[in-house]
C-alpha cells in the first residue's frame, strides 16, 4: 500500500533518501522530504524500484547553501500560504477563535532563528511583519473558527520552514536549530504496520502506535527482533506517559529496544550513560560561561526532557551514586514542573523515560555486575513497571544471528546450542557469565579469518574469569564441531 510505503520512507535518513532520489530521478528537483516520500512511494507501488533499493542508496546530503536559500525563500512565501486565513476571517458563518497563542509560537520560532542565523534577519523580519499583520486581522474579525485559523497558521508556518529544518538535519546541526520547528505526531497506525508484530489488548483488539516526524530519530535496524510482551509495555507507556525500568542480563536487548522503538516511531532518542562518578550536573546541566556571561547550560537529559516525543534512556543507572540521582525524582513525577537553572522545566508532550540496567532496582544478587548498587526506593518508585528482560528462545535467537551475520540457520543453531549449555552452567555456578548474542555474532564473523579456536577465544573465551575457563572449554569441545563450522562458509 502506498501509504505504508510512504511511512517507511519517512523513517529513512534524509541523506540516504536524497541519494536514492538522485539515482532514480536525476532530472527532478528534490524539494521536501515529505513530498519526495509521497512521490517515491507511488513509484515503488508501480514497480520502478523497491523500498530496499532506497534504503541501500549511498547517502548524499542535500547541498546546504542552496537548500538553506530555498528554505528561506519558502519561508518568505508564508504570506501567500496564510492568505486564506484572512478570507476565513471575513466569513461571518465561521466560529470564533483566539489565534494569538499560535501566532506567538510562530514569532518565538522566528526569534530563535534570528539569533542563530543573522544573515537571514531581513527575510525573517518580513515574515514577522506579515504574521503580525495577520494577527491584527484576526483580532478585528468576528465569529472566526478556532480550528480553521489555528490549523492554517500552524500548517503554513511548519510547511514554510520544513525545507530549512531538513537541511539542518542533513548537516548535523539539529541540536542548535532543531528546536525551532516543533515535532508533531504524523498519524496513528496499527502496531503490525510499524513493527511487523500484531499486539492485542485484553479485549482482543489490535493496539495502535503513534508516529512522529522528528528528523533526528535513529536509523531503523530491520534485523531487530520484536516480541509482543515487550511491545505491549512500550505501548502502555505511550498512552500513560509512565516511566519503565528495563532490567536483565547483558545481551537481552534492553538498550536496543529503547533505541529501535524511537526509530520505528520517528521519535528523537537520547541515551544518558551513568557511571560511578556521575553527578547531577553531568546530565541535568550546570552554570557556565557563554560570551562572557554566566548562564545555565542544559544537560543532555534536560534538553531531551523538554523536546516533544523524545525517548530518554537512563542507561546503567545503578552504577551512579544514589545521591547523584536524587535530582531525577522531581522530573520523573507525573505532570512534573520543576524549577531548575532559573526556569520551570516541564516534561514535553510525548516524552518517554526508560531506565536500563542489569538489576531489577534491588541491586546485583548474582555478583556478576560489579559496581551496581541498590536504588533509592523513592527513585525506584518513579518507575511504574519493572520489566525483566530475558534471552529470546532459540528460534528467535537463530533468526537474529542469521539476520545480523548472514550465516546459515544450521550454523547459528549449532553455535547457540553451545551458548545455551553455557547458560545452564551459570545457574549451577560452573560458568560465571554466559556468552551474549553479541559475542555469538562476533565469533561467527571472525571464523572465516581467524579459524574456530582463535575466534572462540577472542570473541568469547578470553572474557571469562579463570574459574570459568575449564567449564567453557569443556562445553566448546562437546558442542562445537570445527569441521562443520568451517564448512558453513
Amino acid at each position: 500500500m502506498a501509504n505504508d510505503i510512504s511511512i517507511d520512507l519517512r523513517l529513512v535518513p534524509l541523506a540516504v533518501l536524497h541519494g536514492a532520489w538522485l539515482k532514480a530521478h536525476p532530472d527532478r528537483t528534490f524539494t521536501t522530504k515529505a513530498a519526495a516520500c509521497d512521490f517515491m512511494a507511488n513509484q515503488i507501488r508501480q514497480g520502478y524500484y523497491t523500498l530496499a533499493d532506497v534504503k541501500a542508496a549511498q547517502p548524499v546530503p542535500p547541498p546546504s547553501a542552496t537548500s538553506v536559500a530555498n528554505g528561506i525563500r519558502d519561508a518568505i512565501d508564508i504570506t501567500q500560504q496564510v492568505a486564506p486565513v484572512a478570507a476565513v476571517a471575513n466569513r461571518a458563518e465561521q466560529n470564533a477563535l483566539d489565534a494569538q497563542h499560535r501566532l506567538s509560537l510562530a514569532l518565538d520560532r522566528i526569534d530563535i532563528l534570528e539569533q542563530s542565523a543573522p544573515a537571514v534577519e531581513g527575510a525573517l523580519q518580513a515574515i514577522s511583519e506579515t504574521i503580525k499583520g495577520l494577527g491584527r486581522t484576526v483580532e478585528a474579525a468576528a465569529k472566526i473558527d478556532p480550528a480553521i485559523v489555528a490549523g492554517q497558521v500552524t500548517a503554513a508556518v511548519r510547511d514554510a520552514f520544513k525545507p530549512f529544518a531538513e537541511t539542518v538535519a542533513a548537516a548535523g546541526a539539529q541540536a542548535a536549530i532543531g528546536a525551532m520547528v516543533a515535532v508533531s505526531k504524523v498519524q496513528t497506525v496499527p502496531v503490525s504496520q510499524a513493527f511487523g508484530v500484531a499486539v492485542m489488548d485484553a479485549l482482543g483488539r489490535e493496539m495502535m502506535v503513534d508516529l512522529y516526524d522528528d528528523a533526528s530519530s535513529p536509523a531503523i535496524d530491520p534485523s531487530f527482533i520484536w516480541t509482543e510482551g515487550i511491545l505491549r509495555h512500550l505501548l502502555l507507556s505511550q498512552s500513560t506517559g509512565e516511566n519503565v525500568w528495563f532490567g536483565g542480563e547483558k545481551g537481552t536487548g534492553k538498550t536496543q529496544t529503547a533505541q529501535q522503538f524511537a526509530a520505528r516511531t520517528g521519535r528523537g532518542f537520547v541515551r544518558v550513560n551513568f557511571h560511578k562518578y556521575t553527578t547531577s550536573e553531568d546530565y541535568i546541566g550546570a552554570m557556565g560561561l557563554e560570551n562572557g556571561a554566566t548562564v545555565f547550560k542544559d544537560g543532555d537529559f534536560l534538553r531531551a526532557f523538554t523536546t516533544p516525543a523524545t525517548v530518554i534512556l537512563l542507561d546503567e543507572i545503578t552504577n551512579a551514586d544514589p545521591a547523584a540521582l536524587a535530582t531525577l525524582n522531581g522530573f520523573l513525577e507525573p505532570n512534573s514542573a520543576v524549577s531548575y537553572g532559573g526556569a520551570v522545566r516541564r516534561r514535553a508532550a510525548g516524552v518517554l523515560v526508560f531506565a536500563a540496567d542489569n538489576t531489577l532496582t534491588n541491586g546485583d544478587e548474582s555478583g556478576r555486575y560489579a559496581g551496581t548498587r541498590q536504588m533509592n526506593s523513592a527513585l525506584a518508585d518513579r518507575f511504574s513497571r519493572v520489566i525483566a528482560f530475558k534471552h529470546l528462545d532459540i528460534t528467535d535467537e537463530v533468526a537474529a544471528v542469521v539476520k545480523h551475520t548472514g550465516c546459515t540457520d544450521d550454523l547459528a543453531e549449532h553455535v547457540l546450542k553451545a551458548v545455551h549449555a553455557c547458560r545452564s552452567k551459570v545457574v549451577s555456578g560452573d560458568v560465571i557469565d554466559a556468552p551474549s548474542i553479541r559475542q555469538v555474532m562476533a565469533f561467527i564473523r571472525a571464523v572465516p579469518v581467524l579459524g574456530v579456536d582463535e575466534a572462540w577465544a577472542t570473541a568469547i573465551g578470553n572474557r571469562q574469569p579463570s574459574e570459568s575457563a575449564a567449564a567453557l572449554e569443556t562445553i566448546k569441545a562437546a558442542y562445537l564441531n570445527n569441521s562443520f563450522v568451517l564448512s558453513c562458509f
